[in-house]
């Protein structure tokens, strides 16, 4: 994976619903900006954040990921080493599905992650307002990037938040909870956001199969194909 792929799998995720900003950073850094204010405010963000950071490092707490909620958004921070994406939320984000598709960025991209330097580069051109960031030649590029980049996540948080609620009718959330994660950990699924939509299906199926009584399980099952269908 080159630096090109990178920054157009960063770019992409902005398409999640609900996502208003997105920026990657590694330490003064920035590889890619994406944000709704001014230049001079994400680098200030970046500042406090990465101030932030290294409080918790001098005390030797290792943060993975931060969740900040402010009246006119929220926002979620992934750290990898010395790497931190951002994002900027609005209320209609599905939150989780923001820290998972981000997890899978950065795990795939570790490799090329490490290598980055944490200063500002060579091979990167200096703005007007004097912020570092990488060259994309044109808008239309930047496009481009983000069209071939495909956002690596399925539905999968909606698709479980409806399978709580039709399970929700005979057994407890909490005896719920570790079904599916026990569900999930039989059929060797450790990330269920990167399932295709058949491998969901499944698994959706699956987990109703886990209600003993005959009757309850084909009404359960009868519910779970109207909400696949929807």
């Amino acid at each position: 994976m080159n630096l090109n792929s990178l920054i157009g799998a960063v770019a992409a995720l902005q398409r999640l619903d609900g996502v208003a900003g997105v920026m990657l950073f590694k330490g003064r850094n920035t590889v890619h900006r994406q944000m709704p204010f001014s230049d001079g405010r994400a680098l200030d963000l970046m500042d406090t954040l990465g101030q932030m950071l290294n409080g918790y490092r001098q005390v030797r707490r290792k943060m993975r990921q931060m969740y900040l909620e402010f009246d006119g958004g929220v926002l979620l921070v992934l750290i990898q080493e010395e790497t931190v994406l951002v994002f900027l939320l609005t209320g209609r984000a599905d939150a989780d599905l923001a820290a998972s598709a981000a997890t899978v960025l950065l795990n795939d991209h570790s490799a090329l992650l490490t290598t980055l330097p944490i200063e500002p580069s060579a091979s990167l051109a200096r703005a007007d307002d004097g912020i570092e960031e990488l060259v994309v030649s044109s808008p239309r590029r930047l496009q481009e990037m983000t069209d071939k980049a495909e956002v690596v996540v399925n539905n999968w948080g909606q698709v479980r938040k409806g399978i709580e609620s039709i399970l929700g009718k005979v057994m407890g959330r909490g005896q719920l909870s570790m079904m599916i994660d026990r569900v999930m950990s039989k059929r060797g699924i450790q990330d269920p956001y990167r399932l295709s939509p058949a491998e969901i299906r499944k698994l959706a199926e699956a987990l109703i199969e886990q209600v003993p009584n005959t009757a309850k399980r084909q009404a359960l099952m009868g519910e779970l194909a109207t909400l696949l269908d929807d």
